[in-house]
């Protein structure tokens, strides 16, 4: 007996049973399982819009669009990423992502081919578990009547944009017929939705949810009826919720009791050199306490204003404020949008200016008025979306 297994094993002109042990796959790191996550959230917007997303279309948009750049940029990220890559996004020829149907085209032995009851795909002696079956799967299709939705959407990204309205965190109570919200970087409708506690019962127990269907209207001209229930765990692993519309006034009247302490003011430069030229929403933001004309009269001459002159786009009284630190938390506040630049004056000396950010001037505007109301604890700049969002809780 022994000797017919010796044959056998020493006869495998393949190596078929030539096993080496299986080495135990390294847990991923907590920065590893954020860019896997993040990765996925493309890999949803590619499956809802049958395409990638685009930067210079809408604002979120524009978030995912700019991470998939960042990725495609940096190779230790896409190697890592390249089993995820299902819609070959990475645009790596050495490494186009493997299919399921990739796979069982290339079987030149015949391996995959067996009866239909030995199939691979024939699954057995799997016990089935207790659990709630949608009637049925909602699917994305184009809206109908979106035209009467269309203007409705560019509203509320003007209002985003302008600092009207915000992205806050996601709450279940809020979740309500005539509310936006944005789902894996789109932006929809809650158009109508007939939910209403249902009552399941199991061998395992009984169960409670909200049951019932909606009609989603999202701004890329799709609809959909998917359950509250999946509408709702969507948003709260990847959604926000819009805030309602706000106009932007001050809480504080101004009367003879007050006193001046200053102007804040912000500039764009009038600069002829290329890098300065090209940089889009390029602004300088400082404060003053006498004149602003009389602070930049001699801007051509001074690094801090790049050795060009200068335009005011915006200035600002400030009353009973110490106005540098207000300037200090309103730099705090777009830190992560401040731009390196560099300058060379006349005698060649190079000059590295600080006080220069990257930000739509309304968010700017909106800003300002945060921290004079004293509210701006509550919120963050996100450079990649270009708006302010409130601060997400922490758990």
């Amino acid at each position: 007996m022994s000797n017919k297994f010796d044959d056998i094993f020493s006869h495998d002109p393949l190596g078929l049973l030539n096993v080496q042990s299986a080495e135990k796959t390294p847990e991923r790191t907590s920065s590893e399982k954020r860019l896997i996550e993040s990765f996925e959230e493309i890999n949803q917007f590619y499956e809802e819009n049958n395409r990638e997303p685009k930067i210079g279309s809408n604002i979120v948009e524009f978030m995912l669009a700019s991470r998939l750049q960042g990725i495609r940029n940096n190779p230790s990220k896409v190697k890592m990423l390249l089993p995820f890559d299902f819609y070959n996004l990475l645009k790596d020829d050495e490494s186009k992502s493997i299919t399921v149907e990739d796979i069982l085209g290339d079987d030149p032995m015949n391996l995959l081919i067996t009866n239909e009851d030995d199939s691979i795909f024939n699954i057995k002696h799997v016990k089935t578990v207790d659990r709630i079956r949608p009637d049925y799967v909602a699917r994305r299709k184009k809206c109908a009547d979106f035209e009467n939705y269309e203007a409705l959407f560019q509203a509320v990204h003007d209002d985003l944009k302008n600092g009207r309205r915000k992205l806050v965190e996601f709450k279940e109570e809020n979740l309500e017929e005539g509310k936006f919200f944005v789902l894996r970087g789109v932006l929809l409708f809650l158009e109508k939705s007939d939910h209403k506690e249902s009552v399941f019962k199991f061998e395992s127990g009984t169960r409670i949810r909200n049951e019932g269907r909606t009609r989603c209207v999202f701004d890329n001209g799709t609809e959909s009826t998917m359950l509250f229930r999946s509408l709702y765990k969507a948003l709260l692993q990847d959604g926000f919720e819009v805030s309602d519309y706000q106009e932007m006034v001050s809480e504080r009247t101004i009367d003879d009791t007050d006193k001046q302490n200053g102007y804040i003011y912000v500039l764009s430069s009038l600069s002829t050199n290329p890098q300065i030229m090209k940089t889009k929403d390029l602004y300088k933001i400082g404060c003053c306490s006498g004149a602003v004309s009389d602070r930049i009269k001699n801007a051509s001459l001074e690094p801090t204003y790049l050795l060009s002159d200068v335009k005011v786009v915006l200035t600002a009284r400030c009353y009973n404020i110490n106005v540098f630190q207000l300037e200090g938390a309103i730099h705090d506040f777009f830190s992560k949008s401040n731009v390196s630049l560099e300058v060379i004056d006349k005698i060649g000396n190079i000059h590295h200016p600080k006080e220069w950010f990257v930000a739509p001037l309304p968010i700017i505007e909106e800003a300002i008025n945060l921290i004079i109301n004293d509210d701006i604890s509550n919120y963050e700049y996100n450079p990649e979306m270009g708006l302010i969002v409130k601060k997400i809780s922490q758990m």
